[in-house]
């Protein structure tokens, strides 16, 4: 395996824990956010998964958890045009998390500044 190809691997896989570490958040902020009162659920997918703790854990939790090990399992056999789709994936997916997660400093923010 080459210098690079060992690089990107090494940025795929820092990528995808970043991915599941963002997703893990953002479940435990939706549900400190729901639990205020204030605010609902936007995804209507989710609504009926985050009232319940137990499917919330395992979409949330379990299920991305599954399919990062599965990736992890593959991301040393893959080729390099492989690995470049996954990483790019995962940027996706962590940026769209980054945004999620900014989205709910500010709706943290509104409860304090509205002093709840």
């Amino acid at each position: 395996m080459n210098i690079l190809k060992n690089d990107t691997v090494l940025c795929t896989k820092k990528r995808l824990f970043l991915l599941f570490m963002l997703n893990m958040s953002d479940w435990i902020c939706t549900l400190a956010l729901l639990s205020t009162g204030c605010f609902e659920e936007a995804n209507p997918l989710m609504r009926n998964v985050i009232a319940s703790p137990f499917l919330g854990f395992a979409v949330k939790i379990l299920l991305p958890l599954m399919f990062i090990a599965f990736a992890l399992s593959k991301v040393n056999d893959a080729d390099s045009r492989q690995i470049l789709v996954s990483n790019n994936i995962a940027l996706f997916g962590v940026t769209i998390y980054l945004l999620l997660n900014v989205y709910h400093i500010m709706c943290f923010t509104m409860l304090y500044i509205i002093g709840y």
